[in-house]
């Protein structure tokens, strides 16, 4: 007589096997999200960077050509980011002294430049602070009577 036995042991494991892939499945997911936010802020803050440099190039040529000089330009500052004109991270009330500075921030992480021109918020007092949004920057070049200094005057156009 012959038996006809069963092997079970492919049944058996099977569970086990969807569990090991169910969690392979889920730690590529993590790695895949966070790779993708990492690229998504390096993509952020270069547009920030290439925005701003392009800003700061065109207020450098607006000082080397000393007072009077004015220029209006449209710039995007991507969601999330902020960019100060005229002071280093921690320090903006020390302005005049980090004038020819700014710094832009994105997420509690801060690059700060440094420029040829010397930044100055419209009324001559202070860093000029621009959020994220497209902004219509004007910006002109005058002397401060009071220390004979030399600023790009930047502020929004309402």
């Amino acid at each position: 007589m012959h038996v006809l036995t069963a092997d079970t042991t492919a049944a058996v494991s099977l569970p086990m096997r969807f569990v090991v892939a169910s969690i392979l499945l889920l730690a590529t997911m993590a790695l895949l999200a966070t790779a993708t936010s990492g690229f998504l802020t390096h993509m952020k803050m270069s547009d920030l960077e290439s925005q701003m440099s392009r800003m700061d190039a065109t207020a450098s040529i607006l000082y080397a050509g000393g007072p009077g000089s004015n220029l209006t330009m449209e710039i995007d500052i991507p969601s999330g980011c902020t960019v100060v004109m005229g002071a280093i991270p921690g320090s903006e009330a020390a302005w005049p002294y980090d004038a020819k500075n700014y710094f832009m921030e994105y997420e509690g992480k801060y690059t700060v430049r440094e420029s040829r021109a010397a930044y100055s918020n419209e009324l001559m007092g202070g860093v000029s602070f621009f959020g994220s949004g497209t902004h219509r920057v004007f910006m002109e070049t005058t002397v401060n009577p009071s220390t004979g200094m030399l600023f790009v005057r930047v502020y929004e156009l309402k």
